[in-house]
């Protein structure tokens, strides 16, 4: 599963995300996460505490064995993450590598497949553009 943050954060939308990506991830029996945080707003104190204390031991439960971490441009949200996966040591096994950009990221999850990468790359596209498309269709 593919996911990166769009938009601003609120405490609420912040923790229905995590929460979204939790339930998603049970439900389809996910094993492998492209995490990319890169664009993520600035993470306050509060949903920090909440990541590390109440929604890290719930994604343990999850059968995640590998999570391709696409790194925070933010030096706080860098230091943010760093803090919360030193939390989750104790909690999930999964094996975390830490890229700076989603390619090199795709190719660690895919053992360097560039058929799976491009046809990965096509999928996103189509999935965000319909997304996209959904979001302009809303009412202001």
């Amino acid at each position: 599963m593919r996911w990166d943050w769009q938009g601003s954060i609120t405490n609420s939308s912040f923790r229905a995300a995590f929460e979204h990506l939790v339930h998603y991830s049970r439900q389809q029996h996910v094993k492998r996460w492209l995490a990319d945080v890169s664009n993520l707003p600035l993470v306050g104190i509060d949903e920090q505490g909440w990541l590390s204390e109440h929604w890290l031991p719930r994604f343990a439960t999850l059968h995640i064995r590998e999570v391709a971490l696409v790194l925070p441009v933010s030096l706080h949200n860098q230091l943010v993450v760093e803090s919360i996966l030193a939390d989750g040591r104790r909690h999930s096994r999964a094996d975390i590598q830490f890229f700076s950009d989603v390619p090199a990221a795709l190719d660690w999850l895919t053992n360097a497949n560039e058929t799976l990468v491009e046809h990965l790359q096509q999928e996103w596209q189509r999935r965000l553009q319909t997304v996209q498309l959904n979001q302009a269709d809303q009412p202001a």
